[in-house]
């Protein structure tokens, strides 16, 4: 009985975790409409990414994550076996450490040809998509890994969602770098 009765606190927290990764984004996304093109584009070094390069693999890896999007109901159960519990485990200190990976997979590198404007809307439909995805919830779909991250593997909601903060996170700091360099 105790189980049945956190289940949906544990949406709501959920929810409000959402929340306040939204307005993370869109403090960022607002700061960075102050910038010019140029300073968005330009690249702080060989090999480095521009800030709108880093917002656009923020937007691609979402939804590459967010298995591009489906109705809600054609998401399709995962089973998490050792593997990807481990893996879940070092991605979310990869991310949380902003130790420096190759990109884990091709739909996520950004071509760094996207607008900022075009950029916001592809995030704002994702976040939008997420929201829809978690007003569809019941109780007991919080245990099914609907989701994939290309190393972490098969992921739940409330892990996609901290792999997301995480994430964004560490672009976050990293664009924060770029800015400074690029001003």
């Amino acid at each position: 009985m105790r189980g049945k009765t956190n289940k949906p606190k544990i949406i709501s927290e959920l929810r409000q975790k959402l929340e306040i990764y939204a307005q993370n984004r869109l403090a960022l996304l607002d700061d960075l409409a102050n910038l010019n093109d140029d300073q968005l584009r330009r690249k702080p070094g060989p090999g480095e990414w521009s800030i709108l390069q880093i917002v656009q693999h923020l937007v691609l890896a979402e939804r590459d994550v967010m298995q591009y999007l489906p109705e809600p109901k054609e998401l399709i159960a995962r089973k998490r076996n050792l593997r990807a519990r481990i893996f879940y485990v070092v991605v979310t200190l990869i991310l949380r450490w902003n130790i420096r990976v190759p990109v884990p997979a091709k739909d996520m590198v950004p071509d760094g040809n996207t607008s900022l404007s075009e950029l916001r809307q592809q995030w704002d439909k994702n976040l939008r998509w997420f929201r829809g995805y978690l007003d569809s919830l019941e109780p007991e779909d919080l245990k099914r890994a609907v989701f994939s991250h290309p190393v972490a593997g098969p992921l739940t909601a409330p892990q996609a969602g901290k792999l997301a903060q995480l994430h964004f996170d560490a672009h976050l700091w990293q664009i924060k770098k770029v800015n400074a360099i690029v001003i």
